[in-house]
């Protein structure tokens, strides 16, 4: 099956490369410590025995710290949304989501700071999507005639700065607009004439069925 260019989803790798430094530094400062409770003599301890006692949870912060620096590491870099022959892929940091183009109505670029400069945001999906060198970049705007699932469990996945503030409309904040709206309207025309094909196709079978039957 033919597939478009996969265009990583901006929006992930702005957020979660935030203080992604920042916790490696902190899996591996608790990690030390862990280390240094070992390897000192028991004799260091003798005033605090007790201390050996809770070493374990050095080494459980320093291995959950570390968890989440991978895991923001890897959610930065996987999201992508893609264009293929039947639908419209959307990979999120974890679950993959596919949209029929018979849901997706036009198509409009719009800035960041237009789409949500009306919005209720946090301040860190502020800082996210309307920072300084931010809030100018373009967007692609899909609006939508309906949903392949509850808006509650797509922006689960998703990000509610995935979608307009009204709900209506899908916002892919990807390095090239342009290039992903050609990619949309290509494959959108391309499924409408195989659907088309497919109509007249199975119209030409009623009718040659009802001529054999008339015979």
């Amino acid at each position: 099956m033919q597939m478009g260019k996969r265009h990583p989803l901006l929006v992930f790798k702005t957020r979660y490369r935030k203080h992604r430094g920042l916790y490696f530094f902190v899996a591996l400062t608790l990690l030390g410590m862990f280390l240094a409770l070992q390897l000192l003599p028991d004799s260091t301890w003798v005033n605090t025995p007790w201390v050996h006692q809770f070493d374990w949870l050095l080494l459980l912060a320093s291995v959950t710290v570390l968890a989440i620096a991978l895991f923001r590491w890897a959610a930065g870099r996987v999201p992508y949304v893609q264009c293929s022959e039947r639908n419209l892929k959307i990979q999120t940091p974890v679950y993959p989501i596919a949209i029929s183009y018979k849901r997706m109505r036009e198509t409009r670029p719009n800035t960041l700071f237009h789409i949500y400069e009306s919005a209720k945001l946090s301040r860190g999906e502020k800082s996210t999507v309307l920072g300084d060198k931010i809030g100018g970049q373009t967007a692609l705007v899909v609006d939508m005639a309906s949903w392949p699932m509850s808006l509650r469990w797509m922006k689960f996945w998703m990000s509610r700065l995935m979608f307009t503030p009204d709900n209506r409309s899908l916002v892919f904040w990807v390095e090239d607009w342009m290039a992903l709206n050609r990619e949309l309207s290509d494959y959108k025309d391309r499924w409408r004439e195989r659907q088309r094909r497919a109509r007249e196709g199975q119209r030409t079978i009623s009718v040659a069925s009802q001529v054999v039957r008339k015979k």
